[in-house]
């Protein structure tokens, strides 16, 4: 019998329901985050440590959700800029 294939984790979408208005407009407006232990300060703005790889992980399951065309661009999109585009040090 053959193995059944597991799901890459790199590809699982889980967190993005709580992750979408930080990726949307910056803020947690709703304390979503906190169910995936995630702070955020006074002003519900998680860190950008922990915003970033979630948006690394998730931006591209989030830019297919359809917007209405007069909404601006996301925040995370102007914060960090495509998510499969990977910032850092090149390898030499």
């Amino acid at each position: 019998m053959p193995v059944r294939r597991k799901a890459g984790k790199r590809r699982s979408i889980d967190g993005l329901e709580q992750w979408f208005f930080v990726f949307s407009s910056g803020h947690d407006f709703f304390d979503e985050l906190a169910e995936l232990g995630i702070e955020t300060d006074a002003y519900h703005c998680p860190s950008l440590e922990d915003a970033e790889p979630a948006w690394r992980r998730l931006g591209d399951a989030f830019l297919e959700i359809p917007r209405h065309p007069e909404q601006r661009e996301p925040w995370a999109l102007k914060e960090f800029g495509p998510p499969t585009e990977r910032r850092g040090r090149r390898r030499r």
